[in-house]
């Protein structure tokens, strides 16, 4: 069985996933984006069962915006991790993962809200790294 690994920033917190993931949903909503300063969020949707902290499970800070929406955070870095959370699932944020998913986005959600400038325009230029 496949094991994946993850961690925060600073990685204070550490956590494996055990299975395979169908792929990795976007959320374009607008407190998503609010709450990462970017286009949205993406999120791997995991089967607690599936999910193990190996390290630093109470070094989060959970943001209750609305009885519908919360939002979990390293106390160091502040790396949301996870994202959300109900009885089911854990909301994984994708880019915490250290290992490679060997898949891509499936889902896009609350495309309506997301933002006019979250779009590719013609001639837009692909870099490895940062230019100087």
């Amino acid at each position: 069985m496949t094991v994946r690994k993850g961690s925060c920033l600073c990685g204070a917190r550490a956590y494996e996933i055990e299975g395979e993931i169908d792929g990795v949903w976007m959320c374009h909503c607008s407190l998503c984006r609010k709450a990462t300063g970017a286009g949205g969020i993406a999120i791997l949707i995991v089967p607690r069962a599936q999910f193990r902290w190996t390290r630093g499970e109470d070094h989060g800070v959970k943001f209750v915006l609305r009885e519908s929406y919360s939002m979990t955070r390293c106390k160091t870095c502040g790396t949301p991790l996870p994202a959300e959370a109900d009885e089911a699932n854990l909301y994984v944020t994708a880019g915490t993962l250290d290992d490679p998913l060997e898949a891509g986005i499936t889902t896009r959600i609350f495309c309506a809200s997301r933002a006019d400038w979250d779009r590719d325009v013609e001639g837009v230029r692909y870099c490895d790294e940062r230019r100087g």
